[in-house]
């Protein structure tokens, strides 16, 4: 039984996806909705323009289309194969994010902001994703796998929402010890989203964050 509720998981997270017509995922960079940077994008330091651009290419790693016959064995099939390879993708691009972090550990402090505020909204957009899951109607209708299921869900989201809280939440600290009225925008924009997290997650508030903590110690998973 086990086994066949990690594959309907598997199979509920998959939404969302585009596919090429070889059946390879197609990756689609949109703009992540931060707010504009006082200074042009194209103005930030290198380092801090390499972190966006991998930041966003993680976030454009989206989920396969699930598969439209729900038979135990065409779902096993898909799960170990089109979901796994998009798990395994969207873990690549999350490592080439966080490998870029280092190189920001000396920048400015709205650098350091504008950093974590990024992997706050990955780390956000990836406990979204499972969230949103569709239940599969058989788990639906009995009330003990629903249980079940809903659990592994959260298990499951739990990590990437915390990681986006204290993201959102060192952000905020960052700007408001930077007290540059320019930002103001940028800590409120964290404040909000991160308090979001928190409430739409169940989550306990982080506790305060040193300023001083590195980017890279701020949004590695433990």
């Amino acid at each position: 039984m086990w086994r066949w509720l990690l594959i309907m998981l598997a199979f509920g997270i998959g939404c969302a996806g585009r596919q090429t017509p070889d059946g390879q995922q197609e990756v689609v960079v949109s703009p992540i909705p931060v707010p504009q940077p006082v200074y042009p994008r194209a103005e930030l330091s290198n380092d801090l323009q390499e972190l966006w651009s991998r930041v966003e290419e993680a976030v454009a790693v989206r989920p396969p289309q699930p598969p439209d016959d729900a038979t135990a064995e065409v779902i096993e099939s898909w799960a170990e194969g089109a979901f796994r390879d998009w798990l395994l993708q969207r873990q690549a691009a999350t490592d080439r994010a966080l490998a870029a972090t280092h190189a920001l550990r000396t920048h400015p402090l709205f650098e350091r902001g504008i950093g974590t505020a990024l992997f706050g909204y990955m780390y956000e957009d990836m406990a979204g994703s499972i969230r949103g899951a569709p239940v599969p109607e058989n788990i639906a209708q009995d009330k003990e796998l629903l249980e079940i299921y809903t659990g592994a869900l959260t298990e499951h989201l739990t990590p990437f929402a915390e990681l986006s809280a204290k993201a959102y939440y060192a952000c905020m600290a960052l700007f408001i010890k930077l007290d540059d009225p320019q930002w103001g925008e940028w800590a409120y924009y964290c404040d909000q989203r991160g308090a979001e997290v928190v409430d739409t997650f169940k989550l306990e508030p982080p506790e305060p964050t040193d300023p001083n903590t590195t980017l890279t110690q701020l949004v590695t998973p433990p």
